[in-house]
């Protein structure tokens, strides 16, 4: 992205909006704290601009916090500077360049020397919350990106030890992959023997990540342009800060097992209701629009001459109807088979389904598409398919609506999916405790399916509209060596 350290070249950071120099002395200028946001914004994606205003409104709380204008700026300004390197991070948006014109901004807004300004912003970075909440390969590269950004280090690798030995899961800088000394370094920090080591006039550096007390992971990588103790110090912060990270893509790993395995039982379950309805109702309903057609045969030499005509017309009627419940029931038995959804791009099935619901409804139907869709998981596909075909049997049911808009958004972090329709609404937690009530568990299903592959569902509705409703799934990958 480079939007705040484009004017940064050869490692000389000059602010572009001033030396550094104490903010209280230009008091007449506008607030350290929305210069830096305006430095951030230029240039940025559409994307990120509600991300960062919203980032800006929690910075002037912090900022309120403190009680004092010209503290409270600048600390809520680090604040601020820290918490959109993670979100370019998280949006593939983020550069060395940007890390850099970062830490000048936090230099001048504090007043502080440059390399101290860095790591203020380095601990403010790699200790935020929001790294949690972001998949772990995704938080991993954030954290360690800063000490290549830095030139702390020239390059960085992350190794832990894996099934098939000691493994490299994330290399970053200026290396291609890891040689067999960084991989011997790792070893050497696994067993908590090395700090920093002079291997053919390369200088390595490394630092274990504890779980528990005992050595689970390894950073290594060359010294940069900083002394061997400086080194040490962001290393000991970087290995305390990814232990938590770690130990939740630890967690996420086995939750992923168990998972896969319910969404495979329940996917089980419906293929098997899918296969009772084609060898059960449907063919009954074939049996009785042939009854029918006899019955019509039978019948009709028995009607008066003047009635033959309005009973000729029931009958035909009786089995249009009949046509299409056969119709709607192989719709329901094809839509319950998983594994053209998984086999098959989901952007094709959905595009199907929304085409399909338009047309048997008369409804107007819009479909959306952001990111790749193809590249989440099979429980993920399953869960967004599902919901929309739920949603949008709501909608034909109940809704009385014109017009649907389908969203969905296929971001780095997470997948996101919102359903909005103009019909007449509902009182939403009394219409959910109706339809449990009454055995109809279309939405409370999508909610629990949602809960269980670890995402957020809400629903948003009032009598005479609109409906909305949204869903947030995390997006996780196991992490593999390089």
């Amino acid at each position: 992205m480079n939007v705040v350290g484009r004017n940064f070249e050869h490692g000389e950071e000059l602010h572009r909006y001033g030396s550094l120099q104490p903010a209280r002395i230009r008091s007449h200028e506008p607030a350290e704290l929305e210069r830096l946001h305006a430095y951030f914004l230029e240039g940025c994606t559409e994307d990120l601009r509600p991300i960062l205003e919203s980032t800006l409104g929690d910075a002037r709380r912090i900022r309120a916090g403190y009680d004092d204008e010209e503290v409270g700026d600048g600390l809520a300004a680090v604040w601020y500077a820290a918490s959109a390197i993670v979100e370019l991070g998280a949006e593939l948006e983020l550069d060395d360049a940007d890390v850099r014109g970062a830490a000048a901004a936090v230099a001048e807004a504090l007043a502080l020397p440059l390399p101290a300004a860095r790591y203020t912003l380095f601990r403010e970075v790699v200790g935020s919350p929001r790294l949690l909440e972001l998949p772990p390969l995704v938080a991993i590269e954030i954290q360690l990106g800063l000490l290549t950004g830095f030139d702390v280090l020239t390059d960085v690798s992350l190794w832990v030890q894996g099934s098939r030995g000691l493994e490299a899961i994330v290399a970053l800088g200026r290396i291609d992959r890891p040689t067999r000394r960084v991989r011997a370094e790792a070893k050497a920090a696994l067993r908590r023997r090395s700090r920093l080591s002079l291997l053919g006039g390369s200088q390595l550096c490394s630092a274990p990540v504890l779980r528990f007390g005992e050595a689970y992971a390894a950073i290594v990588g060359h010294l940069g342009s900083v002394e061997p103790s400086v080194a040490e110090a962001y290393l000991s912060e970087a290995a305390a800060a990814l232990s938590p990270v770690i130990e939740r893509e630890r967690l996420l790993e086995h939750s992923a097992g168990r998972e896969r395995t319910l969404v495979a039982s329940a996917e089980r379950r419906l293929m098997r209701l899918g296969f009772d309805l084609h060898d059960g109702p449907i063919q009954d309903v074939l049996a009785l629009a042939a009854d029918v057609q006899l019955l019509q045969q039978q019948v009709y030499p028995f009607v008066l001459e003047d009635y033959r005509e309005q009973a000729h017309g029931r009958f035909d009627d009786l089995s249009a109807r009949l046509v299409e419940l056969d119709r709607e029931l192989r719709e329901i038995a094809h839509s319950l088979e998983t594994k053209s959804v998984i086999s098959r791009p989901l952007g094709e099935i959905l595009h199907r389904e929304v085409e399909g619901f338009s047309e048997r409804t008369g409804i107007r139907a819009e479909l959306e598409i952001r990111g790749d869709p193809d590249s989440l998981s099979s429980a993920q596909r399953i869960t967004v398919f599902r919901a929309i075909q739920e949603a949008l049997a709501n909608i034909r049911e109940h809704a009385g609506a014109t017009d649907v808009s389908v969203r969905v958004r296929a971001r780095r972090s997470a997948v996101e999916l919102a359903i909005v329709d103009d019909g007449i609404g509902f009182e939403v937690e009394r219409a959910l405790a109706r339809a449990a009530q009454r055995g109809r568990l279309g939405l409370v299903g999508i909610a629990e399916r949602v809960r269980m592959v670890g995402g957020t569902f809400e629903l948003d509705s009032r009598p005479g509209g609109p409906t909305t409703l949204k869903l947030t799934l995390p997006r996780w990958e196991p992490l593999t060596p390089v």
